[in-house]
């Protein structure tokens, strides 16, 4: 029987291969190629991108050992401390938990591209609205980017302990 850990974590596991499955779509449609989805005023760009940093490219100019030592150990250590604290967590903070497994969950896929690709993630989508774009990024980083946000919410709506 399924109890709501056991499936948060089939989830996350779940996640983490579709991300990789998509990534390597946009390795082998978007070499060379890219597409755009939308009209004048909003769209998205598929375009690949095999980033060497981590949001926006922060790091990339970073020595291969220092990137090692940022992007793969930490990361990892944070993702795996993220994943048993969420799931500490799940009973008696479980906003604040599958926002922790969110961030944990792509971390750990985009941790899985730099350890199998040369220490770069795979990043496909750029979000155009008007004149504004974003960086490019991934289905990992919205995960990162929704539980960063759940967090965000949380701490700004909680009541102050007084």
């Amino acid at each position: 029987m399924f109890t709501s850990r056991t499936f948060v974590l089939v989830l996350g596991l779940a996640f983490i291969i579709i991300d990789q499955w998509v990534k390597l779509i946009a390795l082998v449609a978007l070499n060379n190629h890219s597409y755009v989805l939308g009209n004048q005023n909003i769209w998205l760009d598929l375009a690949l991108s095999l980033n060497p940093g981590a949001f926006l490219s922060l790091g990339a100019g970073l020595s291969a050992g220092l990137k090692l030592l940022v992007f793969v150990v930490l990361v990892g250590v944070v993702c795996c401390w993220a994943s048993v604290w969420a799931f500490k967590q799940w009973q008696t903070a479980p906003v604040k938990a599958s926002a922790a497994w969110f961030i944990a969950v792509g971390g750990l896929s985009n941790l899985i591209d730099r350890v199998f690709r040369d220490g770069h993630v795979v990043d496909y989508l750029v979000l155009n609205i008007g004149s504004l774009h974003t960086g490019v990024f991934n289905l990992a980083d919205i995960a990162i980017m929704a539980g960063a946000l759940v967090l965000l919410v949380d701490a700004l709506t909680r009541p102050a302990k007084g």
